[in-house]
């Protein structure tokens, strides 16, 4: 089973983790507006197991961005599982990813087969790789900066932790799926967007 193990932090600013990115020759591999939309069952039984199902569309961010947010027609979607999280030292849990084209027919899909919808979040995502390592710089309308790492060990992100300068911060546990989900029910609302 695909094991993602990742650790998530919260910073006040991208700006001084991306000169460290260059300085270290990290590769930068995109940046890219996400609308991530959540499903479940009606009786919310993914969510009682910490699992989740996420639709992920998204399309480079240009200078031009809030125009195109309105009027991009998605090519693809990523459709993810993500399984209820593990008992380890850093967030792991079993994830499964595919891409479905056309992308205008994965939510039709969903509804047939029972899954609603329960809330849409965006977010811009800058990807980095750093020594086997993802790195990605993420902002969210109304929580701000993060920074996640993603790599095939608890090592290895921890390592590349230690390099950005942040074994310092304690990591964030909720995953933006929960952290959205609790804010939006809070202010009883379905989408949060920039």
């Amino acid at each position: 089973m695909p094991l993602e193990i990742e650790i998530k932090l919260q910073i006040p600013t991208h700006i001084p983790i991306l000169k460290i990115l260059r300085q270290l020759g990290a590769k930068h591999t995109g940046k890219h507006h996400e609308t991530n939309i959540f499903f479940d069952r009606p009786d919310r039984s993914l969510r009682a197991k910490s699992s989740g199902l996420r639709v992920r569309l998204e399309f480079p961010v240009t200078s031009n961005r809030k125009s195109k947010i309105r009027n991009r027609k998605y090519s693809a979607a990523l459709l993810t599982f993500k399984g209820p999280p593990q008992k380890t030292g850093l967030h792991s849990r079993n994830a499964y990813d595919l891409s479905i084209i056309p992308a205008d027919q994965l939510i039709p899909l969903l509804n047939a087969l029972g899954f609603h919808q329960t809330h849409l979040f965006e977010k811009i995502r800058d990807s980095w790789e750093l020594h086997h390592c993802r790195v990605e710089l993420d902002t969210l309308p109304h929580f701000g900066y993060f920074l996640e790492i993603e790599g095939p060990s608890q090592k290895s992100v921890r390592s590349v932790q230690k390099m950005l300068r942040l074994d310092s911060l304690q990591s964030v546990k909720p995953s933006y799926a929960k952290m959205v989900a609790d804010h939006l029910q809070h202010f009883r609302k379905k989408e949060l967007r920039f």
